[in-house]
């Protein structure tokens, strides 16, 4: 009898422990989901923050711009990218496999922040990103106005950043002409 109660409560114990483990894990999921979401909101919105600095020159790129999209949603997807996006990036892809897990459990939340949809193209960003050591505060973020690419579809133009202590990185940015509800309407790639 004393054993049988021992087992029933070691099952008990088991399946507590497992739920809990169940519901932090879809917390943390649905908490991720929700936060992407949340910025990009704000993105869209025309509401701007004292402190959101632009990239140089970002003027001539949303003047050859000819979609739907809010000025002021290019200058905050920029800023968003250099200052939240590329440490986030750098932290969690160290290396290409790392990158490679963190596609595939994370597809949704990135075509939401930089509109990439295909590994491959994820995989070259990163490899970009990786170039960069941890310490990361930004010295300059610009435009070069020769490099800006205007089509009946998109936008295209070179973003380069440059944080203190660090190479100078590209990454070219698009912005479609369409406004999607599924993907970021600006896709930064490499």
């Amino acid at each position: 009898m004393k054993k049988n109660l021992k087992r029933i409560r070691k099952k008990i114990l088991i399946t507590i422990i497992i739920l809990t483990i169940l519901l932090v894990a879809l917390l943390i999921v649905v908490f991720m989901q929700t936060n992407t979401k949340k910025n990009l909101e704000y993105i869209n919105s025309d509401e701007m923050n004292e402190g959101t600095v632009s990239p140089d020159f970002i003027h001539v790129v949303v003047a050859s711009y000819k979609g739907k999209l809010n000025p002021k949603a290019i200058s905050k997807s920029t800023y968003y990218f250099i200052n939240e996006l590329v440490p986030k990036y750098l932290k969690k892809c160290d290396n290409s496999e790392s990158a490679r897990k963190y596609f595939q459990r994370n597809l949704k939340d990135i075509k939401l922040d930089i509109g990439v949809e295909k590994e491959e193209e994820f995989l070259k960003l990163m490899e970009e990103i990786q170039k960069l050591t941890p310490e990361l505060k930004l010295e300059r973020s610009y435009f070069n106005m020769d490099e800006i690419e205007n089509n009946y579809n998109n936008t295209k133009a070179n973003l380069y950043i440059k944080y203190e202590n660090n190479p100078e990185i590209s990454v070219e940015l698009t912005i479609s002409n369409r406004i999607y509800q599924d993907k970021s309407t600006i896709k930064f790639s490499k």
